[in-house]
Parts: C-alpha cells; sequence; structure tokens
C-alpha cells in the first residue's frame, strides 16, 4: 500500500469554515475511486494547538501505484492545484504486515509522527506503531499514523478527519 500526503499552510486569518465547507462539498467525489482505499480529508485550525496552523492536509491510501496516478492525472487534483497551488507531495510505502488502521471509520482525529531511519539500520526491525507505520525510501523517514477518538496533546501532527471517502479498493484495509 502507498500512503499519499500533502498539507496547504493556511493564512492565521483564513476561515476554516471555508476548508470544512469544501470537504462537505467535495468529500465524497472520492468514493469508489479506482485503486483508492481511502482519503482521509484532514484539516487542522490555529486554536486547536499543534503546530499552530491553518492547514488542510488530505491524505491518500492507495493499493498501487496506478491509482495514485490516476487521481494525481484527473481534473479533480487539476482543481486543488489552481485553487491551492502545487503542492510537495510526501509518499510512504507501508511496512510489511501494516494494512490497517484500527477504527479509521470511526476516528476524530489523525496523528502523523515522523522519525528518521538511521543509516546500515536492521530494516527488517522498523518500529511500528497500533495503527500504520510507513517508510520513504527517498528520505530515509518513516511515519506512524494513528487514528483516534480523542484529540491527543503534546502530538506534533494532529488533525481532524472532515470527512472518509471510501475508494474501491477499500475492503483492502480495515476501516
Amino acid at each position: 500500500m502507498i500512503i499519499m500526503h500533502y498539507r496547504f499552510t493556511l493564512p492565521a486569518d483564513y476561515d476554516m469554515g471555508i476548508i470544512e465547507q469544501r470537504i462537505r462539498l467535495n468529500g465524497a467525489r472520492l468514493d469508489g475511486f479506482p485503486g483508492l482505499v481511502a482519503k482521509a480529508y484532514l484539516f487542522a485550525c490555529r486554536e486547536d494547538g499543534g503546530p499552530n496552523e491553518n492547514r488542510y492536509a488530505p491524505i491518500y491510501f492507495w493499493r498501487d501505484a496506478s491509482g495514485l496516478q490516476r487521481f494525481l492525472q484527473s481534473p479533480g487534483f487539476a482543481t486543488l492545484v489552481r485553487d491551492f497551488g502545487w503542492p510537495i507531495i510526501e509518499s510512504w510505502l507501508a511496512l510489511e504486515g501494516q494494512t490497517h488502521l484500527p477504527d479509521l471509520a470511526e476516528a476524530r482525529f489523525l496523528t502523523l509522527s515522523r522519525w528518521t531511519i538511521a543509516p546500515h539500520s536492521d530494516l527488517a526491525a522498523l518500529p511500528t506503531t497500533a495503527g500504520l507505520s510507513a517508510w520513504d525510501l527517498t528520505r530515509w523517514q518513516g511515519v506512524n499514523i494513528d487514528a483516534l477518538q480523542q484529540r491527543p496533546s503534546g502530538e506534533p501532527e494532529v488533525y481532524r478527519i472532515g470527512y472518509l471517502a471510501r475508494g474501491s479498493a477499500a475492503s483492502d484495509l480495515r476501516l
């Protein structure tokens, strides 16, 4: 599975109600999308704490690269780029055996915890979480993704889940 994530930092005075409305109006458009397992429409509000920034930061779970490529070439992605700019896209490969996010369907928050993979590490023994763990081979970086009911304190990257789209490959990930 491939995890894809990008984030847009918005102005401090940005009305985040616009993002919430955008999610309400457009979230279901990716339901049933070919090759997509799920997309969590994530956002963070400046007053929530954490990075102290307004952000729109969707995360996608793809069965394989063909669905990801189809999305990036779609009119929907072109509209996103037109409205918010050209994103820096992060992508990770799920670690072996990491095939589910417990309770993603019931979660209200999602956290991303990034960590460095040290040179000469035992790559068969990378740390995992109860959620989903993945690695970026370009930057030798790992990420742990956890879905939660309650907002955690002290996490550097915490997002609210505005909507969970279920793609055509939703059965590939326990939601």
